[in-house]
């Protein structure tokens, strides 16, 4: 099966979906699809019936909080929303970033999520770990097939307040990590830096079949080209298979 992520770069503010999206979403025929840094509104509606008439006949979204932006996640299997507790600490942001889904037809949960690109003060410093020992609790402690998937804010090779390490950290207690072989997720707009900050995790539970990072296929453009890009990310595009040998 084929899990996509997206972050569209809608900040936090409604923004227009452009009308051929949900078409240039599908021509890459995913099962799954996992859209950060989403904000949901009226000109949303066209968007979400486009996807329906593409088979993703299942959706579900965090409840919008002002100020801030959510995540959107389709199938075309069913899903069913599941509660998860999110630690107050971690900060205003994190509620509406943090959805947890299960696929009951596929028999594995996806948790996706949106890390928010917080500054290098030591406060904000302070809530990225936060967020990351969060994640890392719900990987030490995942019995049953599980996918964390969505825009992390973090490079495998960050140094320091940056937090490259707790990728490191969430590997080393047996998480597996979708990571195209090249490419990248995002470019620095201020100093044209490529970085792999779009990630896709998994359990034990499964085997990796492929991983790509897509700027632009079948004459959509993702992004790369400022004229004519959806978002300022690529899409991460991921296969994936239950290995049933696995307990």
């Amino acid at each position: 099966m084929k899990l996509l992520t997206w972050n569209i770069n809608h900040r936090t503010k409604e923004k227009s979906i452009p009308d051929h999206m949900a078409e240039a979403i599908a021509s890459l025929s995913p099962d799954v699809i996992v859209l950060t840094e989403y904000v949901h509104s009226l000109s949303c509606k066209t968007f979400i019936e486009q996807l329906t008439n593409n088979g993703f006949l299942y959706h579900v979204k965090t409840v919008r909080v002002h100020g801030e932006n959510q995540i959107f996640i389709a199938s075309n299997t069913p899903l069913e929303n599941r509660n998860i507790f999110v630690p107050e600490e971690i900060g205003k942001s994190t509620p509406s970033n943090v959805l947890y889904v299960s696929l009951p037809e596929k028999g594995f949960d996806i948790l996706g999520l949106r890390i928010p690109c917080y500054s290098d003060s030591k406060e904000q410093t302070i809530r990225k770990r936060r967020f990351w020992d969060w994640i890392l609790e719900i990987g030490s402690d995942n019995k049953r097939p599980l996918v964390i998937m969505g825009d992390f804010n973090t490079d495998p090779n960050d140094k320091g307040a940056k937090f490259g390490n707790p990728i490191k950290q969430l590997k080393y207690i047996g998480w597996k990590h979708a990571m195209p072989i090249s490419g990248y997720s995002f470019k620095s707009f201020n100093n044209g830096s490529e970085r792999r900050i779009d990630h896709v995790f998994t359990s034990k539970h499964f085997d990796i079949l492929d991983a790509k990072y897509i700027l632009e296929s079948n004459h959509y453009i993702f992004t790369g080209k400022k004229s004519e890009e959806m978002s300022d990310h690529a899409v991460l595009l991921v296969e994936i298979q239950i290995n049933s040998t696995v307990k």
